[in-house]
């Protein structure tokens, strides 16, 4: 196999790329915080990609309906948005190859940007099918950075992903539906997309400083990739619990802003801050998981316990209408964005170097299926009873628990490398 396109630092980034001073006479900028200079730059293209997310999450079903859509067809245009986001994750680990990390991230996020720009414009639900379509083209970064921090993580990869993928995000979670809810009140709901947009371009610019040490390979279509990663049959397990997560979890999450609206009677523009709890909840987990070295050294059983506390806060979300209930529920929902980052650590660890590309690619492509499906799911159970889709979504969440707590058990301390794993 031809070398990967961006090739980590050295030991970490103990030499730093542009003073060439070395990290043992220099004290490492406060901005990097411990993760070095590349993993650092990432800590803030993710937090401003989520930013960018978190400007406009949870107003976009109200926005959809706002644009003419009924509830059952919100369900079906998120849906419709998720197939084509695995559209778009499929080729992914072979875009990284053929032009490097770099330039696929910038790129896509640009293309995010446009297309959360277009929602701001649209006069109807039809004119947000661009919308969709760049949003979908912009997730292709997940996995695209997820084999980046892998890379550069070295001994310290839960800590990274954790730093990376939930500690900064959160706090963008945290602000962006504070600053939502004035945009909406000043400007109303078109504003928020318009701030998603920029936050998409500035992440965008972090990223482009990163280091690219290697040419591009463009000898891999990454098809026998994929075919390697399903020969390996703990991967295989793992992938099919995280399908189930995410799909149980986007049953209790997709139509939760429309839920909070219409049964509990909560505004629009309350919303948004209600929602930055949920950040409240990720930023204690993920700093607990990150401080702890015996949560860091077994992710998967901090994955089970993030689940757990999800299913508890779909519970409480029944009894919404009681304010306490709600607050307490919104922060424990954090451990949802707490687990899907989680899960990439533990595929990280149990596969083989050369196929991670893959790894994180096909992982982010079954986590979304869920998200694709249950959207739909929900839609479905909602128009038979508002409470259906966070009822079924526990129900299902209670054996997945207990499931993944066991599967913790077993926790190998170095990635699986069958002859399978050499072929892609």
């Amino acid at each position: 196999m031809s070398s990967a396109p961006d090739t980590p630092l050295a030991s970490n980034d103990h030499v730093d790329p542009i003073t060439a001073t070395s990290a043992a006479h220099t004290r490492a900028p406060r901005w990097q915080f411990g993760l070095g200079r590349q993993n650092g730059l990432a800590f803030w293209a993710l937090l401003l990609l989520e930013a960018s997310f978190g400007s406009y999450f949870a107003l976009w079903p109200l926005w959809i309906e706002d644009r003419g859509a009924a509830v059952w067809l919100v369900g079906l245009l998120i849906g419709m948005g998720g197939i084509l986001r695995l559209a778009g994750l499929l080729p992914s680990a072979w875009l990284v190859r053929r032009f490097g990390l770099r330039t696929v991230f910038v790129t896509v996020r640009l293309i995010a940007a446009v297309g959360i720009f277009t929602a701001a414009l649209a006069p109807s639900w039809p004119w947000l099918i661009p919308a969709f379509i760049g949003m979908a083209i912009g997730d292709v970064a997940f996995p695209v950075a997820a084999t980046f921090v892998s890379r550069n993580g070295g001994a310290q990869r839960v800590r990274a992903f954790t730093m990376v993928f939930t500690f900064g995000p959160s706090i963008a979670l945290l602000a962006t539906p504070l600053l939502s809810g004035v945009l909406v009140k000043v400007w109303g709901l078109r504003a928020p997309f318009v701030a998603a947009a920029v936050f998409s371009v500035i992440s965008a610019w972090f990223f482009f400083r990163t280091q690219s040490a290697a040419a591009p390979d463009d000898d891999h279509s990454g098809g026998s990739g994929y075919a390697a990663l399903l020969r390996l049959p703990g991967l295989r397990l793992l992938f099919g619990i995280q399908f189930a997560t995410f799909f149980a979890i986007g049953l209790g999450t997709s139509l939760l802003p429309i839920f909070l609206h219409e049964v509990h009677g909560y505004r629009e523009a309350i919303i948004p801050p209600l929602t930055a709890l949920t950040a409240v909840g990720s930023i204690v987990l993920s700093t607990a998981i990150a401080r702890s070295k015996r949560l860091s050294a077994n992710p998967l059983r901090s994955v089970s316990g993030a689940v757990f506390l999800a299913a508890v806060s779909f519970a409480m979300f029944l009894s919404a209408d009681l304010l306490p209930l709600a607050l307490l529920a919104m922060t424990l929902r954090g451990g949802f964005f707490v687990a899907w980052p989680l899960y990439n650590a533990v595929l990280g660890e149990r596969s083989p170097d050369a196929l991670r590309p893959h790894t994180y690619a096909l992982g982010e492509i079954l986590a979304g299926t869920g998200f694709v499906l249950a959207p739909i799911g929900a839609g479905q159970l909602y128009g038979i009873d508002s409470n259906l889709p966070i009822i079924v979504a526990v129900a299902m969440l209670i054996p997945l628990i207990g499931g993944i707590w066991a599967l913790s058990r077993h926790n190998p301390t170095s990635p699986p490398t069958p002859a399978a794993a050499t072929d892609a």
